[in-house]
């Protein structure tokens, strides 16, 4: 579940906990452990980045169910199922119920061959108006699928994608090539402020993803339309339907949103 605005305020919150500090990985050569100096931490797509001494770095995709914590020496559950050692006494935990989470680490040039971010395309929270436009000319088909694939946007999910297709008054199955200029200038708009609105609240705590020092975010408690199916719309006080969409279970008002 966690999206762009989860793993940003991740790793906005790891930086300072992080930085300067040593982890304890396997050493390049002989494979014995030893303690690598953390230099910065960055987020690419819906990935996190952990830089060590150059080359290396350890990565972290968080999928489902997946959160990063920043823990007391040896504490957690069976859940964790990777543990870090941090010259502070405490330790980074990779906490991950449903196991669909990736580690990576190794040279950087290596673990940037991996598809993922092989195929990632512009960050959703930098990409330009004039980026955004351009890439929609050259696509078809419909606009929610166009904003879950990462390969045309990266770090957009079923969340941020009904949330920010409501505030563009965009109907989630329009088709790309019958967009117009003013709605494109919208979308792009509502990208904008609903990114940085969820990053401004917390993000989402649904069921598993918390801040690393474990706290809950706020922004799921006041989303606009997504899991409210039933509710009334917030601006025109319709109801809320429910579709499957683009393989998703997606939420969207028939009056706001249009086709």
């Amino acid at each position: 579940m966690p999206e762009l605005p989860e793993v940003e305020i991740t790793t906005r919150k790891l930086t300072p906990l992080l930085k300067g500090k040593r982890i304890l990985l396997a050493r390049r050569k002989g494979g014995n452990l030893g303690w690598e100096k953390v230099f910065g931490v960055e987020r690419r797509g819906k990935a996190i980045l952990i830089w060590l001494a150059s080359p290396y770095l350890l990565a972290f995709h968080m999928r489902m169910s997946g959160k990063l914590l920043v823990v007391e020496r040896g504490a957690g559950d069976k859940h964790i199922r990777n543990r870090f050692k941090l010259s502070n006494g405490k330790d980074l935990v990779f906490h991950d119920v449903r196991k669909f989470g990736v580690v990576w680490y190794g040279p950087a040039g290596k673990v940037f061959k991996d598809n993922y971010f092989k195929t990632l395309g512009p960050d959703a929270l930098a990409i330009s108006f004039a980026e955004l436009k351009n890439i929609l000319g050259g696509k078809g088909g419909k606009i929610k699928a166009f904003l879950l694939n990462q390969h045309n946007i990266a770090g957009i999910g079923n969340i941020m994608a009904d949330e920010i297709l409501w505030y563009a008054k965009i109907h989630p199955e329009t088709r790309i090539q019958n967009l117009k200029d003013s709605q494109i200038k919208k979308l792009w708009a509502s990208l904008k402020f609903i990114l940085n609105r969820s990053i401004k609240l917390g993000g989402s705590t649904m069921r598993d993803w918390l801040h690393p020092g474990g706290e809950e975010g706020g922004y799921f408690k006041k989303r606009f339309v997504y899991g409210r199916g039933g509710g009334k719309c917030f601006r025109c006080k319709s109801k809320i339907l429910r579709k499957k969409i683009a393989g998703r279970s997606g939420y969207y008002c028939a009056k706001c949103q249009k086709p």
